[in-house]
């Protein structure tokens, strides 16, 4: 794996503190490239070739990385090297299979807590698809399961008069108003989760979790040249679960 690769695909990578960026581009760059150490010159190039904001002292993020605990950098004659057990969950987390395991039994955990019969068939069929590799069928199925239980809970007597409210201020769709939830079928999925927000049933930062998500269900939906990897849909699938799904159901 490339580190464009890496970077096409994690969305939130320039939200991360700049000591959690300098870790992982070094370590992709350590996967690309087949070797062991790495300089700061060597991180720089890469943010610089993949046109990153570059953090302003490479050094002194990689001292962090070397005294933080547990321990992640190790300083050597021919520069830095990950610790073992550093390079060993990076490796499970992006390389390998342990992190989706862990990924399938949270979601395996989740059916006997949901109530709807459609919720939990929306769920098996998530979880069927992460393991067999159809990660853009995951990603859409789990995005229907999330949509769904934000449903159910407008669906509460004092969120859908909060809703039908936000309808009315908000004057695109005034002339709906939502009693059972096929009505939802009515407002575009965009709409319904900036109405969720004129309603007050919904966080700014929820918000933004919706709508991210959103945009990568749509590309996943229709044909295009997008290439999904299993990490991509690892964090799609644990954002909506962790945030959305377990918040609202």
């Amino acid at each position: 794996m490339t580190v464009h690769d890496f970077l096409e695909n994690i969305s939130d990578f320039d939200n991360l503190t700049k000591k959690e960026q300098v870790k992982l581009i070094a370590f992709f760059h350590c996967v690309e490239n087949n070797k062991q150490h790495f300089t700061a010159n060597d991180i720089k190039k890469e943010f610089e070739f993949n046109s990153l904001l570059t953090p302003s002292n490479i050094s002194a993020e990689i001292t962090r990385l070397k005294k933080s605990k547990p321990i992640t950098l190790i300083e050597t004659k021919e520069g830095f090297s990950f610790h073992r057990t550093a390079k060993k969950e990076l490796e499970e987390t992006f390389l390998g299979i342990t992190h989706k395991r862990d990924v399938s039994n949270t979601l395996r955990d989740l059916i006997s807590e949901l109530k709807g019969d459609e919720q939990k068939k929306y769920l098996e069929e998530a979880i069927s698809c992460f393991e067999i590799k159809s990660f853009r069928a995951s990603i859409i199925m789990t995005w229907l399961l999330a949509i769904d239980v934000i449903y159910e809970f407008v669906l509460i007597t004092k969120n859908l008069i909060a809703f039908n409210s936000a309808i009315q201020a908000h004057g695109k769709y005034k002339k709906i108003t939502v009693v059972s939830k096929d009505d939802f079928s009515n407002i575009k999925e965009s709409d319904f989760i900036e109405l969720l927000r004129v309603a007050k049933l919904i966080t700014n930062d929820t918000r933004k979790i919706l709508d991210e998500k959103l945009g990568i269900r749509n590309s996943c939906a229709h044909p295009n040249s997008m290439k999904i990897l299993d990490y991509k849909a690892i964090g799609f699938i644990q954002d909506l679960v962790i945030n959305i799904i377990k918040k609202y159901q």
